[in-house]
């Protein structure tokens, strides 16, 4: 039997004498235990309770028991806290520039309206092992269903989408999907190496969703938001042109070269409604997706390793050094692989042609600089004599 101290409100001193019966109040003085004890059992077991409730929530919102690489990192509301907020608007005063913490990555952000701009170092970054990239390869997982946001990877077609997912994949260890599983799951390379590109992307297996797609309806479908890649559409379009007729018109490279030289009007006017697609995927993730990173074919070709850990930064997974600098590494071989400048010693497009395409570019210029974001490069004109 053990004796302890209970001290009551009106400050008198008792004893209470715990037994395998349970409790006994030992009360020298001649007052009536029966109100203390029945005080003490009222609330025993609702505080003992309220103890494993709390103990339950803290676990489950740290997700302590779970292993990192199987964490979720799904974005909520509320998960980016904010940093700082200058009063940095336009004259108009309605964009504001906004910093923030990524709470799944850690890295800050910079927001200009809807545009993010993660703030990443790469300085620190150890040198390459080489040996190491073969088994980063290898150890890409499919996610468990609804462990991830969904974040898209959108672009015009030839943009760079290929060779970027190739990159995310080995840099985050994780798997992308597609919107366009059902057409795409059947190809040997899908198969192979975009294990999630096989199945229906809303079952958030994916780090992130390959598109194509533009439309009203469907940008809204990515709450956790998009990177779009943006390239020169002077050689996107024409990549594309040239993919288009040799994979599905089975065309030889030198018929489609020809048309292109003789301003056939299946180049200079059957695929002008592409001019459109062009213009019309960048317009409409830039105003429509709620939270966007633009990322630049040209500067993803020029400085790969640090466009691409601000990709994996904005996806909400851990920035892994080695990981990123072996995704590099491995596909290396991609970068330029749609330069078609070699295939051509002359410029495919007429003036018509030109000014329109020009025009699409200023416009979609102009939307960023509206934002305050950061405008287009200075696009090359396709093929230039030196």
């Amino acid at each position: 039997m053990f004796k302890v101290k209970l001290y009551a409100s009106t400050f008198a001193t008792k004893t209470c004498s715990i037994s395998k019966r349970g409790f006994q109040i030992i009360h020298p003085r001649g007052m009536d235990p029966t109100g203390l004890t029945s005080r003490v059992t009222r609330y025993f077991w609702p505080s003992v309770c309220l103890v494993f409730f709390v103990l339950y929530l803290v676990c489950n919102t740290y997700n302590v028991a779970a292993p990192p690489r199987s964490r979720r990192t799904k974005h909520h509301q509320g998960e980016y806290q904010a940093y700082v907020a200058p009063a940095a608007a336009t004259a108009a005063g309605r964009i504001t520039e906004r910093n923030r913490v990524n709470f799944t990555s850690g890295v800050k952000e910079v927001w200009r309206d809807n545009i993010v701009y993660p703030q990443v170092d790469i300085t620190d970054f150890p040198p390459l092992d080489p040996s190491l990239c073969p088994s980063m390869k290898e150890d890409i997982e499919i996610a468990p269903a609804d462990s991830m946001p969904l974040i898209a990877l959108a672009s015009f077609p030839r943009s760079g989408n290929t060779w970027s997912r190739s990159l995310i994949q080995i840099a985050s260890g994780y798997s992308t999907g597609s919107v366009h599983w059902e057409t795409e799951r059947n190809l040997p390379c899908v198969r192979e190496w975009f294990k999630a590109g096989v199945k229906d992307f809303m079952l958030r297996k994916g780090v992130c969703v390959k598109s194509h797609f533009y439309g009203p309806e469907h940008v809204p479908i990515f709450e956790g938001g998009a990177i779009l890649l943006l390239r020169n559409p002077y050689y996107s379009l024409a990549s594309e042109f040239l993919r288009f007729h040799s994979r599905q018109l089975n065309d030889t490279e030198d018929v489609i070269v020809s048309m292109m030289k003789n301003e056939d009007e299946r180049w200079t006017r059957n695929y002008l409604p592409t001019y459109d697609k062009w213009k019309n995927t960048a317009l409409s993730w830039i105003t429509r997706c709620k939270r966007l990173m633009i990322v630049f074919y040209e500067d993803l070709e020029r400085n790969t390793v640090y466009e691409l850990t601000r990709m994996v930064a904005f996806l909400g997974q851990p920035i892994q050094p080695m990981r990123i600098q072996c995704a590099v590494h491995s596909y290396a071989s991609m970068k330029g692989r749609m330069n078609h400048t070699s295939q051509m010693n002359f410029d495919p497009y007429t003036p018509a042609l030109h000014e329109l395409l020009d025009g699409y570019i200023d416009e979609v210029n102009r939307t960023l600089i509206r934002k305050q974001a950061m405008p287009l490069p200075t696009y090359k004109k396709y093929y230039q004599e030196t």
